[in-house]
C-alpha cells in the first residue's frame, strides 16, 4: 500500500490513476450489463454502453433546442413579446453581437427581452431568460448576472434540480420558473410556465 510521502503527483502518476479508474468503471459497467445481455462480449457491452450515453446526451441537447426554439419562441411570438436569441455580451455587460462567438465574447445569453435590443447597449436595460433543460451546476454559467444585473433574470427549466433559493439569491429581479417543482420547494416565487408572460409584461 502506498504511503502519503511515497506518492509523487506527477503526470505519470495522475495518468496511471485515471487509467486504473477507467478500467475499474468499465468492469462495473460490464458486470451490470451482463445481467441483461449475457450473450454479448465485453467489447460489445462497452460499445453498447457508450452508444447509449451518446444517444442520451443527444436527447438532452435535443430537449434543450426544442424548449428554446419551439416552446419558448412560440410563447413569446403568440404574446407579441419582443426578443432576440443568442445575444453576445462582453466583459462589461455590453451587447456585442447576436448568435456570434467572438474573441471578446464573455457570454451568450439565450433570450433577451425588450424593445430596441442593439449592439452597444448594456444588458442591464433588458430582461433575460436563461433556458436550462437540467440545471445541476450549469446555472452558475450565468454568474455574470450578479455583476450586470438585468431588469429581470429568469432561470427557465423543465427539471427539479434548480438551485436553492438562497444560493440562487432569488428576489424580485431573480426568479426560477419550472414545470417540475421540487417536493420541498423553497422558492419565494413559485412560478410555472403559465406565469412567464405575466412576469415579462410587468415593468
Amino acid at each position: 500500500m502506498e504511503t502519503k510521502h511515497a506518492i509523487i503527483f506527477d503526470n505519470q502518476y495522475v495518468l496511471s490513476r485515471i487509467k486504473e479508474n477507467n478500467i475499474s468503471k468499465n468492469l462495473k459497467i460490464i458486470q451490470e450489463l451482463k445481467q441483461i445481455a449475457p450473450l454479448l462480449s465485453d467489447v460489445e457491452l462497452l460499445q453498447l454502453y457508450n452508444k447509449s450515453i451518446s444517444i442520451h446526451q443527444g436527447k438532452i441537447q435535443g430537449n434543450g433546442n426544442f424548449l428554446e426554439n419551439n416552446i419558448l419562441v412560440g410563447m413569446l411570438d403568440l404574446n407579441n413579446i419582443p426578443y432576440k436569441k443568442q445575444v453576445t455580451i462582453n466583459k462589461s455587460g455590453i451587447i456585442v453581437g447576436f448568435n456570434e462567438k467572438k474573441v471578446k465574447c464573455y457570454h451568450i445569453i439565450d433570450f433577451v427581452i425588450g424593445e430596441n435590443i442593439e449592439i452597444g447597449k448594456s444588458i442591464t436595460k433588458y430582461k433575460v431568460i436563461s433556458c436550462k433543460t437540467t440545471c445541476r451546476e450549469r446555472w452558475t454559467q450565468d454568474d455574470w448576472s450578479y455583476t450586470f444585473i438585468p431588469k429581470l433574470y429568469i432561470l427557465l427549466t423543465i427539471s427539479d434540480d434548480y438551485p436553492p433559493s438562497t444560493r440562487f439569491r432569488e428576489d424580485i429581479q431573480r426568479k426560477i420558473i419550472t414545470c417540475v417543482p421540487k417536493r420541498k420547494d423553497d422558492r419565494i416565487y413559485k412560478l410555472n410556465f403559465e406565469n412567464l408572460i405575466e412576469e415579462l409584461e410587468q415593468l
